[in-house]
């Protein structure tokens, strides 16, 4: 434990990985803490692991959108990612991310919980979006109607990368589902 404590870089991140593939869940507790903040292109994801630590869950999943365009150079446009975005996005800053939502929310939320969900629902996603919460019957719900609480279903968040602002409208909603295809395909691809 002291390694993860001291330590930065790849000695860090090899001691954490190896403590936290071989320890009960009191060890992995502690270790959250250290939880090395990998990227690929130098972001510093120090902002969401706090927020996700005070489970600030709508700040939170505001910062990964930011952090997400960010990482994809798409910041730039102030827009949704693109396909290409979303086809480079760098596995490191994925499971960075990924990571995070996972360990703070005790395995709810996340791209690997979504990606489970979808998987499940047979890779259809106005299935995923019922089973998570995101539509009612045939409405889907706009941003501000979603659930910041640790009670929302599991897949729930995060969400904001896809939804444009808070006036989500069904059109919009209906094609978040190819941003969704194309993120948990490069989920799987990243080894999510």
């Amino acid at each position: 434990m002291e390694i993860v404590r001291t330590e930065t870089g790849p000695v860090q991140w090899a001691a954490y990985d190896l403590l936290w593939n071989k320890s009960d869940e009191a060890v992995k507790q502690k270790l959250v803490k250290y939880s090395p903040l990998r990227s690929q292109v130098g972001a510093d994801y120090s902002k969401l692991r706090d927020l996700l630590e005070a489970h600030q869950w709508k700040k939170a999943d505001l910062e990964t959108r930011r952090m997400m365009l960010w990482v994809a150079g798409a910041d730039k446009r102030d827009s949704l990612l693109t396909q290409q975005d979303i086809e480079e996005f760098p596995c490191t800053d994925l499971r960075t991310i990924n990571k995070l939502w996972v360990q703070h929310s005790a395995g709810r939320f996340g791209f690997s919980a979504i990606a489970r969900i979808y998987q499940e629902m047979g890779q259809n996603y106005a299935l995923l979006a019922d089973k998570v919460g995101w539509r009612e019957g045939d409405k889907w719900l706009g941003y501000e109607d979603l659930i910041f609480e640790y009670r929302a279903p599991i897949g729930h968040l995060p969400i904001s990368w896809v939804v444009p602002n808070s006036s989500v409208s069904y059109w919009v909603a209906r094609f978040a589902g190819a941003g969704w295809g194309l993120l948990l395909t490069r989920a799987k691809s990243c080894n999510l």
